[in-house]
């Protein structure tokens, strides 16, 4: 039977973390990508396919929202974790302890040594879930499809969902550009009209990110950024 997991990430950087990141890059898209890699973090090969995440973002106290475990990429002797996203949350999880004495007494949720994937019980992940308001049904066997539906809800966002979305998809181009030898600086604030500026061997390049939840790739080109274009 399909394991539960809580996986714990930090986007801080600090000096005892193995690796860092924001589950907000991942919950960017319906798409299956890897998150993870057993290099860094032996213990996520303890995930299994069709296994349930519950990703947490630690340093916001986030239960950012749930992910299934779709398989695994090689990677020399080691091997990256692939998740598809089922489902954004976005709910604080300190208020859902102070609320509920069942959430309260998740051992994955207790104080301890700093891991990055904490099992977590098929009856304490319902719990979590409904406290947080969310009902989802879980089987081994739910087709790729339902799991897809559940992952709905494109277009336009909340202000809230807009901004993390927004923050994942330059963090997300930023890094390509880095990985292509670039220069990479971000002057999204300074009403440009564009977000990224890029610079490689010389030459120059104004990048405008735009990121979409769900399957709905619509968003929205300002005059300004028209402009600059």
């Amino acid at each position: 039977m399909p394991a539960f997991w809580i996986y714990k990430c930090n986007s801080k950087g600090r000096e005892y973390q193995r690796t860092y990141g924001d589950w907000a890059e991942v919950f960017a898209t319906t798409e299956a990508q890897w998150w993870g890699t057993t290099k860094v973090v032996p213990e996520l090969a303890n995930a299994n396919k069709d296994d349930t995440i519950l990703a947490y973002q630690t340093d916001r106290n986030e239960l950012v929202g749930v992910a299934r475990v779709v398989g695994w990429r090689p990677q020399g002797k080691y091997k990256r974790l692939i998740l598809k996203p089922v489902r954004t949350i976005g709910v604080r999880v300190r208020p859902l302890k102070e609320a509920n004495s069942t959430v309260a007494r998740i051992p994955a949720l207790q104080p301890g040594p700093i891991r990055t994937l904490y099992p977590i019980s098929r009856a304490d992940a319902a719990a979590l879930l409904k406290a947080a308001g969310v009902h989802l049904k879980f089987s081994a066997d739910e087709p790729d499809s339902k799991a897809e539906q559940a992952a709905k809800g494109a277009g336009f966002g909340t202000p809230d969902q807009n901004k993390l979305v927004e923050k994942a998809a330059v963090r997300f181009v930023a890094r390509h550009y880095r990985g292509q030898g670039c220069s990479v600086r971000d002057v999204s604030s300074e009403n440009r009209g564009y977000d990224l500026l890029c610079k490689v061997s010389g030459e120059e390049s104004h990048v405008e990110v735009k990121g979409a939840r769900g399957e709905g790739q619509q968003f929205i080109i300002t005059a300004n950024e028209l402009n600059a274009w």
